[in-house]
């Protein structure tokens, strides 16, 4: 079973190369909403209180993006999976994977749902 999982865990030379385009897709689509979102919120600053708010829900999406965009191959099939759960990236955007990797991430997204 280990030996079947390895296998799995492995990415190609061009797969890595796609895979860390993938993973910077995300993030930037990712900050980009962070972005948006803290632009709406600024707009309702009615009290100092506000600050202090904003800085507490920053360091929340802090921790948030450091679980979220973790970059080890052993389970970067499962980042992907996540991130197109959240509309970060989508199937289309795996198409220049391998089929392997694409299947895998198939795969991973249909347990999910299952699950969800």
């Amino acid at each position: 079973m280990s030996q079947f999982n390895n296998t799995l865990d492995r990415w190609s030379k061009s797969d890595k190369k796609i895979a860390r385009e993938l993973f910077e897709l995300a993030k930037k689509r990712d900050y980009e909403d962070l972005l948006k979102l803290i632009q709406l919120k600024s707009q309702n600053f009615i009290t100092p209180q506000s600050i202090w708010d904003l800085k507490d829900f920053l360091n929340f999406k802090a921790k948030e993006f450091d679980q979220k965009y973790d970059y080890r191959y052993s389970i970067l099939d499962d980042v992907f999976a996540k991130l197109i759960l959240e509309n970060l990236l989508n199937l289309n955007d795996l198409k220049l994977l391998s089929k392997e990797k694409q299947e895998q991430i198939k795969n991973i997204l249909n347990i999910l749902g299952k699950l969800s």
